[in-house]
Formats: C-alpha cells, structure tokens, sequence
C-alpha cells in the first residue's frame, strides 16, 4: 500500500511538473527589454537603408542624408512619447510641433526642419523590425506629404527613432537641412 501510494505520488509530481512547464512555454512571454531595444535600433537602421534607397532611385540629385545623434535623439524622443500616450500627430495638445521646437532649440532656428511619424498595431504578433521598418517607409512613400520629406534636396541629415509598448510600434524620422544662404551671404530661414 505504501509502495502504490508512494508511486501514486511520484506520478502526481511529474504529470504537475509537465503541467507546470507546458504551461510556462504555452504563455506568451513579454520580449526583455534589453532585446527591445536592440530591436528597435534594428527598425530604425533598416529605416534609414530603405530611405537612403528610395532616396537614391527617387531623387538622385538630392544630397545623401547624413545620420545625426542630435536628430535622432529627437526623434526616439517624439517615438517614445507616442508611445507614452501623446497624440499621434506632429502636433501635441497644445498646437505646437514638438519636434520643430525641439529641432530648434537644440540645433538653432535656421534652416529646414520635417518629420515624419508612423504608427502600426502589432496584435499578438512579436515586433519584427524588417517588416516594421518595410511597413513605415512604404506607407511614407504612399503618402505624398511623407514622400515629398524624404525626397526634398533641402534635406542632408536625418533621425530615426523607433518605440515600441504593447501592442503599438512607433516611427518618427526627423529631417534638418543646412540654412540657405542669400547672395549678399545673409543666412535665411
């Protein structure tokens, strides 16, 4: 009786440890953020090939964008705050544009300033920075406003930033161009 109680246990134990681990691997894990993180700097960097590509075959007379920290800190930043619950729109409550102002105080007021933004729903699928970053720029290319950012010689930097929180992925791309410069060698805006 002991012996048959005794395997009875054992086979209890083990059917629950299957139970248990089935369970553990059946359940959607959230990704750590460490691998978030890299990637979204994998989104943003197949983002800029994309553009850099469209760019080339589109617009071959414009200058190459030049990636730029001051600009893609910008632009994590705008990502980021989406994705926190600001409006989804290059306007913020208040009726200013975040980035333009950002853009300004952080690179000086003169010279051409553009953004791009995008958003995508991701459901239960995990974050695929490829299809991401493919989905973002097709739809700036459809788009004529986000077509004419990427294309305009009057851009030579650029950033990117990518967020992504639950269910929702961000994409913000910053443009900057050099000042323009008059004959009588004043700056213009």
């Amino acid at each position: 009786m002991f012996l048959a109680m005794r395997r009875s246990i054992s086979s209890a134990i083990v059917v629950l440890g299957l139970v248990c681990v089935t369970a553990a691997f059946s359940q959607p894990q959230a990704p750590a953020p460490t691998s978030i993180a890299r990637a979204e700097q994998e989104a943003e960097a197949l983002i800029a090939e994309r553009i850099d590509e469209e760019r080339a075959r589109l617009a071959p007379n414009a200058p190459k964008l030049l990636p730029n920290g001051e600009l893609a800190t910008i632009a994590r930043a705008r990502s980021q705050a989406m994705a926190e619950g600001s409006p989804f729109s290059h306007q913020d409550a208040q009726g200013n544009y975040p980035a333009i102002d950002m853009v300004k105080a952080r690179l000086g007021p003169y010279g051409s300033i553009g953004e791009n933004i995008m958003m995508e729903k991701r459901g239960i699928r995990g974050f695929d920075p490829k299809a991401f970053a493919k989905t973002a720029v097709d739809g700036w290319m459809e788009s004529e406003e986000h077509r004419e950012n990427i294309l305009s010689p009057d851009y030579d930097r650029s950033g990117i930033g990518v967020a992504v929180k639950g269910d929702f992925a961000y994409a913000t791309q910053v443009f900057r161009g050099s000042p323009k410069t008059s004959i009588r060698g004043q700056t213009q805006p």
